[in-house]
C-alpha cells in the first residue's frame, strides 16, 4: 500500500515521536529509522495508513460522547501484529514490537 504522504507527516507518528522524545530524549525515530520502517512495513501488511489505524481503535461512546478503546479493533490488530511477527524470525519480532510501541505512544494498550 502507498501511503497518501511521508509517514512521518502522520498526527499520530508526531505523537508516537514526540512521546518517544519525553521518554528517552534526543529523537529516537531519527537515531533508529528502522523503528519508522517497521511502522510502514505494518502499514502495507495491514493496507491501512498510521492514523487510519489508530482512529479505528477509539470510538465515542453513545451514552456519555466519551471517546473510549474499541474492544473490537484493539483485538483486530493485537492479531494482526501477532501475524506480522509470525512471518519472520527475529528481525520481525524487533519490528513488531516497534508497532506495539507506536500504538502506546497513542493510547492502545496492546499485549504482542
Amino acid at each position: 500500500m502507498e501511503l497518501s504522504k511521508p509517514i512521518a507527516e502522520f498526527d499520530t507518528v508526531k505523537t508516537w515521536g514526540e512521546g518517544l522524545r519525553k521518554q528517552w530524549g534526543g529523537d529516537p525515530l531519527a537515531e533508529e529509522p528502522e523503528m519508522v520502517d517497521a511502522l510502514r512495513e505494518f502499514c502495507d501488511f495491514v493496507g491501512e495508513d498510521p492514523d487510519a489505524i489508530v482512529a479505528k481503535l477509539f470510538r465515542i461512546r453513545k451514552e456519555d460522547g466519551e471517546r473510549v478503546l474499541s474492544v473490537k479493533w484493539r483485538r483486530h490488530y493485537a492479531d494482526k501484529v501477532k501475524e506480522y511477527r509470525a512471518q519472520g524470525g527475529e528481525n520481525r519480532q524487533r519490528r513488531g514490537a516497534d508497532v506495539l510501541s507506536f500504538m502506546i505512544h497513542n493510547g492502545v494498550l496492546i499485549q504482542g
